[in-house]
């Protein structure tokens, strides 16, 4: 593997940080449901996908993506994503996952959408 993904978890006000480093391919699958089963066993309701340390994401990634995406939904949490590339943001776009889990360039402006929410 290339560059094994990583992923670590952060406390911010209003929300839990999942930080992934690496690519995010079908290799991924047990790094980021682990992150995201921390996340919620925490008690996680917001949680913040932010892929600026992410090299590579391909579509068996995005296939994991929508599996959390899925999950979130059933346990009323909020998915937000930052550090795409404008490539990957345009992909998140194209198939929807945005309608699911708004984009945002920065974590400031993720936080900033949620006190408005």
């Amino acid at each position: 593997m290339a560059n094994e993904l990583q992923a670590s978890l952060r406390q911010v006000p209003s929300m839990t940080v999942l930080d992934f480093e690496g690519e995010v391919t079908m290799f991924a699958d047990e790094v980021m449901n682990r992150a995201y089963r921390e996340a919620s066993d925490g008690g996680a309701e917001n949680i913040l996908l932010n892929f600026s340390g992410v090299d590579y994401l391909n579509s068996a990634g995005i296939a994991v993506i929508i599996g959390i995406l899925t999950e979130a939904r059933k346990a009323d949490q909020r998915i937000l994503v930052t550090g795409l590339t404008p490539h990957y943001k345009k992909v998140f776009q194209m198939m929807g996952l945005a309608q699911y889990a708004p984009v945002y360039d920065t974590e400031d402006e993720a936080k900033a959408a949620l006190v408005t929410a």
